[in-house]
Parts: C-alpha cells; sequence; structure tokens
C-alpha cells in the first residue's frame, strides 16, 4: 500500500482533485495533464499534430487494417477492439463524409440549373399574365379607337407577347376522398400554378380532404421551390436510410451464413466495416469528380468495392472460394433490392417532409 504523500510535496489535480507528485506530469486518475497555467500557442499546436497525425493514433490504426478485407473484423472480434475506432463510429463518420461530399457534387451539378428552371417558369407565367391583360387591352383600343389602332399591328404585338404554353396544366395527386374511382388531381390555370401559394390554390379550387390538401400543397412546393434545398433534404434523409440499411443486410448475413453459428452482432460488426470501406471510397470518388470532372475513381471503386466485399467475406467466414462466390452472390441480389428499397423510401420521405 502506498504512503499517502506529505501536503508540501504534492499538488492537486485542477481536473478531478486528485493528489500529484511535483514530478508527475499527468494525473493518474484523469489523465489530465499538470496543470501549470494556460498552454502556448505552440504547445497546443504540438500537442495537436501528436494527436492527430501521429502513427499509434486510432484513427490510422484503423485506416491501416481497413484496407486489408476481413482484417480489421477479425481482429476486433478476436478481442483487439481497444486500439481501433468503435465500427459504428466509424460508420458514422464514413457515411457522413460521403454523403456530405455527393451533396456538394450533385449541388454543384444540378443547382445552377434548377434555378435557371425556375427563374424561366416563372419568368413564363409573367408572361402569359401579361399576354392577357395585353390582350384585354388591344380589344379595348380597338373599339375605342378603330381607325388609329389597326388591327394587324394588335395582332402583330398579340403574337409578339402571345402564349406558348396551355392556359392550364394539371396537378396529378390522388383523390381519396372522392365518391367515384380515385382520380389523378385537377386541372388549374398556369399562372395560378406558378404565381399563387399553396394554400391560395386549394383555397380557390375548393380541394377537400386533408389528404387532398396535403398532396397538392407538396406537389406545389416542389414546382415553385424545386432548388438546392431538395438535393440537401434528400441527401440528409439518405443518411439515416443507410442506418436502416446496415441492419437489413446483416440480417441476410446471419441468413446466408446460418450454418456458421455467429451471432447477430458479429454479422453486424462485418458489415459496418465493410460499409465504412465503400464509404470512404465513393468519397474520395466524390473529391475527383468534384475537382477533376471524371469518373474513373468512381467506376473503380465499385469494382474495388465487390472484389473487398467477396474477400473479406472469405477471410471472415473461412470458407472456400466455390461457396463464398455463390453466397456472395446471394448477398449482392439481396442487397441490390434492399438498397433500391430504401433510396425509394429515401425521396420519399425527402419529398414529403420538404
Amino acid at each position: 500500500m502506498n504512503d499517502p504523500l506529505p501536503p508540501e510535496d504534492h499538488r492537486i489535480c485542477t481536473c478531478c482533485g486528485e493528489p500529484m507528485w511535483p514530478a508527475d506530469r499527468y494525473c493518474a486518475d484523469c489523465g489530465q495533464k499538470a496543470f501549470d497555467g494556460p498552454p502556448g500557442f505552440w504547445q497546443m499546436l504540438g500537442e495537436f499534430f501528436e494527436t492527430v497525425f501521429s502513427l499509434d493514433n486510432r484513427l490510422f490504426r484503423t485506416l491501416q487494417n481497413l484496407l486489408f478485407p476481413g482484417r480489421l473484423t477479425n481482429r476486433f472480434l478476436a478481442g483487439k477492439q481497444r486500439p481501433y475506432f468503435q465500427p459504428l463510429r466509424l460508420f458514422f463518420i464514413s457515411s457522413v463524409l460521403m454523403v456530405g461530399a455527393f451533396t456538394i457534387v450533385a449541388t454543384d451539378a444540378i443547382g445552377d440549373s434548377l434555378e435557371k428552371e425556375m427563374e424561366r417558369k416563372k419568368a413564363s407565367a409573367y408572361h402569359d399574365l401579361y399576354a392577357d391583360k395585353l390582350k384585354v387591352y388591344a380589344d379595348s383600343l380597338l373599339v375605342s379607337f378603330p381607325k388609329l389602332a389597326h388591327p394587324e399591328v394588335m395582332d402583330s404585338l398579340e403574337n409578339l407577347f402571345g402564349r406558348n404554353q396551355s392556359d392550364s396544366m394539371q396537378l396529378g395527386y390522388m383523390d381519396f376522398y372522392s365518391d367515384n374511382e380515385m382520380e389523378v388531381g385537377i386541372m388549374v390555370s398556369t399562372e395560378d400554378a406558378r404565381l399563387l401559394t399553396p394554400d391560395e390554390l386549394v383555397k380557390k379550387y375548393k380541394v377537400k380532404g386533408w389528404l387532398n390538401q396535403y398532396q397538392l400543397k407538396q406537389i406545389v412546393r416542389l414546382e415553385s421551390r424545386l432548388n438546392v434545398n431538395i438535393i440537401a433534404a434528400a441527401m440528409g434523409q439518405l443518411v439515416w436510410g443507410l442506418v436502416l440499411l446496415v441492419p437489413i443486410v446483416t440480417l441476410l448475413l446471419k441468413l446466408v451464413y446460418i450454418r456458421r453459428k455467429r451471432l447477430y452482432v458479429e454479422h453486424f460488426i462485418f458489415s459496418l466495416h465493410v460499409h465504412s470501406f465503400f464509404f470512404l471510397l465513393m468519397f474520395l470518388s466524390a473529391i475527383e469528380l468534384y475537382f477533376f470532372r471524371t469518373v474513373y475513381l468512381l467506376l473503380g471503386s465499385l469494382v474495388v468495392s465487390a472484389f473487398y466485399f467477396v474477400k473479406s467475406l472469405k477471410n471472415v467466414y473461412q470458407q472456400g472460394w466455390w461457396k463464398t462466390i455463390i453466397k456472395s452472390v446471394i448477398l449482392f441480389y439481396g442487397y441490390f433490392v434492399a438498397l433500391v428499397t430504401i433510396l425509394t423510401l429515401s425521396v420519399i420521405a425527402a419529398i414529403a417532409l420538404f
């Protein structure tokens, strides 16, 4: 048993209050560095680089082992967990990086075109509105000044500002309150659809039923506010879709490898590591796509990810190549169905919540 420290020979940790020897650089209880006043700027900078870029740092050690198919999973399941990032943390970081990068790419690629299209639609709506007024004024001039307002001149002006589009348009939605079979929307004026607010449209065209009103309002919002915000909304929902995707893929792994007698959590960890590797590759592909406008890394990442997945299956589940390939084909098919379903639900959720 250690003797208590003499009061004159020790100091107190400013974090947890435990006594420290004068020569101690770190507190033995909480691990905080001995406090000798606020750290200097260069000291803070040095500690930052030492922590982040150290070869013994968990992040670099995790990424290094993640490069080899199945190695990180095998080491984690063997009990070597402390030196590496937790699988869920790694998954969330990689998924957020990928989704964020592709959000920037998608916004940069189609955001400007969406904004220009919305401006064009608004200009067209005002153009049609002024064309209607011009026609009324032209008819009045012909009646009031039949000699001065020559019909051919008025016809030319009307043609110049005339309509290029139909007077009406259909806003399609499922009518759940119709006495007959479900209808697919209502016909509204083009100017109304583009210039009135959703609430004004619902009131003017007397749309009944909260579900019909909700559908119409969402359609009008998408039509009038189709911009980069919808891209961000869809990508935001995709993050949660990916979170839902992992348990589904884990269940597929459990079913395909049911005779291996592995716990669900073991398949779950494997799925998190494989997805993390794929997401990080997609993140790098998005960077290449944004800065260099090429898809070589993106296409190569798909091929590498497919090989990585098959090789990881073999290294973790320890079966022969033929069994591994057959099971990987089954898993690829199930994964594709699950991914399409998740993407569809993410888009629906983004539209519903937009």
